[in-house]
């Protein structure tokens, strides 16, 4: 197999990794000004949420596991609820079976600032107004557009000229910017500078909000003032399970980390170790689990404030060996159609701190561009997470008035027997980053690969009936996985991106890694 070649980045001060340059620059920039791990990464956050509008924005969510002091990990759930008008009998009553990508009943209240305002009130060392400044000022000098981000802009062109607002905004005259253009948001510079003084108050309940309301309105939102101002992170525990010896920590529903801790028991059952690493059987396992962890997660998996979940016995020995049963090595488990929504776009960064402080979050708009709807004065583009919402009565997921819809992102957090973390790490892509954190973590703890090693590594994604395989996959492999019934197909593009960053504390260093399937790259100190 042919991979990216790419070096790890080693350091023992710090070490943050995202999916764009200058998110990297400034995390590294602010750990350099004494701020710690969690500024670095509410730093690099609000600069994506400016340099890649077609992935994330304060008009979206965002989930994070936090581990400090060398002590366990804390999970924040900052995804957006539902207006509490949208019930699902108005959905009925209008004749609407599905949430469109571009309706406004798909943008959820936006979560992503009451997150990072929290996450920094527990524990953040420099001033909140300082993690904005990087961002304010290429939201109104401008900023370089990079190759992963032009290519989004290019597809979604036509999208971004549906709605007068986006139009003004990110087309020119109907146009969409290109590699190397300079991009400006004045309308959201002047936003971001606003809440950098007054916090998120400003955005939920302040002057931005009447404007964010009113331009969904007009378009047809339920979206009420109450309902922003009800927008509150969770502080939660995280869910958690062993494999071979390490705590793979995630965050609990509505996230779908349970997929991942479902995708690990079974392969650990099935001793992967046992097969190379680029061979047939391995990605066998891989398509042969995921088909089945999914089919359990949209079976159970909703807003727990909602739905009764019992996570123990989903992730019981019982319940993985039904599971597993169902495996074999010569031949595909056909699986009922699951007909889950396809993939979005999200950014995944990771950050660690000389202390080993460490934080993985993930912020999302869900699909490209979100629900291409931009608000009239503000420059905030909106998330269109809830097309994630089921129209079926008794589904875990069925839309409802304040639920939060189960969604698509999730970072990861892997720690010792002594609870510290170890790799701080995830993956983007929508409905692939469950599986894409299993393919990173199998390679690194069960083919010993380093951190960027197990990123480069070509992947490949079970997604309705269809095996998608990169190109990096070897010919070989791809005919073998035909003899045991896959569909493969060969995919032009890539499944994802990822970052991580590997923490040794005996040795007192950090390891990091990004994907050169996307533009960014890791920085050390």
């Amino acid at each position: 197999m042919q991979l990216p070649n790419r070096p790890d980045i080693l350091s023992s001060d710090g070490i943050a990794a995202t999916s764009h340059p200058l998110a990297t620059l400034e995390a590294v920039s602010i750990l350099k000004k004494g701020g710690n791990a969690i500024d670095a990464a509410i730093a690099a956050s609000t600069v994506l949420s400016v340099v890649e509008p077609n992935a994330t924005g304060i008009g979206g969510d965002c989930f994070a596991i936090v581990s400090l002091n060398g002590k366990s990990p804390i999970a924040y759930n900052g995804s957006g609820i539902a207006p509490e008008r949208a019930k699902l009998d108005f959905f009925i009553k209008n004749n609407i079976r599905n949430i469109g990508l571009e309706s406004p009943h798909s943008v959820t209240i936006p979560g992503a600032l009451h997150a990072w305002e929290t996450i920094h009130k527990q524990h953040g060392k420099l001033d909140f107004q300082q993690l904005f400044l990087k961002s304010i000022d290429y939201a109104r000098e401008g900023f370089q557009i990079t190759q992963n981000v032009s290519e989004n802009w290019k597809k979604n062109a036509s999208k971004l000229c549906n709605n007068k607002n986006t139009k003004k905004i990110f087309s020119k005259n109907g146009l969409s910017y290109n590699l190397s253009e300079k991009f400006k948001n004045i309308p959201l510079s002047n936003t971001l500078e606003k809440i950098s003084k007054k916090g998120s108050k400003e955005f939920y309940e302040g002057d931005t909000a009447h404007d964010m309301v009113g331009s969904l309105n007009k378009v047809g939102g339920l979206h009420s003032l109450e309902d922003f101002s009800k927008q509150k992170t969770e502080t939660v525990n995280t869910i958690s399970s062993i494999y071979k010896g390490k705590t793979l920590h995630q965050c609990p529903p509505n996230g779908p980390g349970i997929t991942v801790l479902l995708m690990m028991k079974m392969i650990e059952k099935l001793n992967i170790e046992n097969y190379k690493a680029d061979s047939a059987e391995r990605f066998h396992i891989e398509a042969e689990v995921t088909k089945l962890a999914y089919s359990i997660r949209e079976k159970n998996i909703g807003d727990p404030k909602f739905v009764n979940l019992n996570l123990k016995n989903i992730l019981s020995e019982k319940a993985i060996d039904e599971a597993v049963n169902k495996i074999l090595m010569n031949k595909c488990y056909n699986v009922e159609k699951l007909n889950i929504p396809a993939h979005p776009e999200t950014v995944y960064l990771t950050t660690v701190d000389k202390d080993f402080n460490a934080v993985s979050i993930i912020n999302s708009i869900c699909y490209a561009f979100g629900s291409g709807i931009t608000t009239e004065n503000t420059g905030i583009l909106f998330q269109n997470r809830g097309t994630n919402f089921r129209l079926e009565e008794n589904h875990p997921n069925c839309i409802d008035g304040l639920k939060r819809p189960l969604h698509t992102i999730i970072p990861g957090m892997i720690c010792n027997k002594l609870d510290q973390p170890i790799l701080s790490y995830g993956v983007m892509g929508g409905q692939y980053q469950p599986v894409g954190q299993t393919h990173i973590l199998n390679n690194i703890f069960d083919y010993g690969m380093n951190p960027q090693e197990a990123i480069s590594f070509p992947r490949a994604f079970y997604f309705n009936d269809v095996y998608q395989l990169e190109s990096g996959i070897d010919d070989k492999i791809e005919n073998d996985l035909k003899k045991k019934g896959h569909k493969t197909v060969r995919n032009n593009l890539y499944h994802g991106g990822a970052q991580a960053i590997q923490i040794d504390w005996q040795k007192g260093s950090l390891i990091g890694g990004s994907d050169p399937r996307k533009d960014g790259f890791a920085k050390g100190l």
